[in-house]
């Protein structure tokens, strides 16, 4: 059950859309306020770089508080270490519950801190516990039971408080899972890849049902993630054999534009090259969109409608001149020393004689 009325949460997410709307000029400052004024609700919330910041100080006051409790008190034994943060999960979850009934905080980013806080410390109290009761069991039990642990809590948060990234951790932890049981790699990825598409038909089908309503915007990234995971899975290693149709000879293709499969060397201008053919398709893409009706193709235009589509390229065109691949400056060959017509340095002797 969510700690939020569905109430509140849309009007929150109505709020979000009518702010980035009046941004974009497609509402007026009036327009806004008297729209505003009706989705008021009584959540304490703040702007996402005080979230963060928020949580990471809460979070390195947490693990100092619990590092510090295992220093003090020397809990070396398993036994003590899984008690330890067992309850320290329990008290940081309580405190949660607490911060959000009573001072009605949402997305503040200290609650937040806390939730996360109490996953990793459930899944390191199971792992603790399991690595005491191991015994002959194959595979690698405590971090078996960590992940299981991990993705439960990690689903139990997303349920009670709507973090999307909870459920991308509970996915994640859940395909983990199978790669720590002793069984072999295409059984492993096989039951990965099943995890994740049942992840995807369940999560797409609510979806469909809620496509213009809360949670409908979460509905549509999480089974985005599951199909982003399922490619990674299937595609990393490819190890059954011999491929067939249209698929390998597309790889056996692509493979060709890179360097070192060709036994070449890199050279400074290959990411100019890859720029090139990256603009050569965005263009063509964009000219077929445009001459669409309307400019539109199944529903998708190439006209900037939202500025926070022009936020998110900056933001990206930021983050890839900051990671520039390090070419090494070209070094010229020192020259030849010149002495002729110098003078030496004894006697007033000159160059020439």
């Amino acid at each position: 059950m969510r700690r939020y009325s569905a109430d509140d949460e849309e009007r929150v997410t109505a709020q979000f859309c009518i702010r980035e709307w009046e941004r974009s000029g497609l509402l007026e400052s009036s327009q806004s306020a008297r729209l505003e004024a009706e989705l008021q609700v009584d959540l304490r919330r703040t702007n996402n770089f005080l979230r963060g910041v928020l949580f990471l100080f809460t979070g390195l006051i947490v693990a100092a508080s619990v590092l510090l409790t295992i220093t003090v008190f020397d809990l070396d034994d398993e036994l003590l270490l899984a008690t330890t943060t067992g309850i320290a999960g329990i008290l940081f979850f309580a405190l949660l519950e607490c911060l959000v009934s009573r001072f009605r905080l949402y997305r503040f980013g200290v609650e937040e801190a806390f939730a996360v806080a109490a996953a990793v410390l459930l899944s390191v109290s199971g792992a603790a516990i399991a690595s005491t009761l191991r015994g002959n069991r194959p595979g690698e039990f405590p971090a078996l039971v960590a992940l299981c642990i991990g993705a439960l809590s990690a689903f139990g948060i997303y349920r009670r408080f709507g973090y999307v990234y909870a459920a991308f951790a509970a996915m994640i932890c859940a395909a983990g899972i199978p790669f720590q049981m002793a069984l072999s790699a295409e059984v492993q990825r096989f039951l990965v890849a099943a995890m994740l598409t049942l992840v995807f038909v369940v999560v797409r089908s609510k979806r469909l049902q809620n496509a213009s309503e809360h949670p409908g915007d979460e509905y549509g990234i999480i089974p985005a993630s599951a199909w982003a995971g399922l490619y990674f899975v299937l595609n990393l290693q490819m190890s059954f054999g011999r491929i067939e149709g249209w698929f390998y000879w597309g790889t056996y293709v692509m493979i060709w534009f890179l360097p070192p499969y060709l036994g070449l060397s890199r050279q400074p201008w290959d990411p100019i090259l890859l720029g090139i053919f990256l603009m050569a398709a965005v263009i063509t893409l964009r000219r077929w969109l445009s001459k669409g009706p309307d400019s539109r193709r199944y529903g998708f235009t190439p006209v900037r409608l939202l500025t926070g589509d022009s936020r998110l390229l900056t933001f990206v065109s930021t983050a890839s001149a900051a990671f520039q691949p390090e070419v090494p400056a070209p070094t010229s060959a020192p020259g030849k020393p010149d002495f002729s017509g110098g003078r030496s340095g004894g006697a007033g002797a000159s160059g020439s004689f």
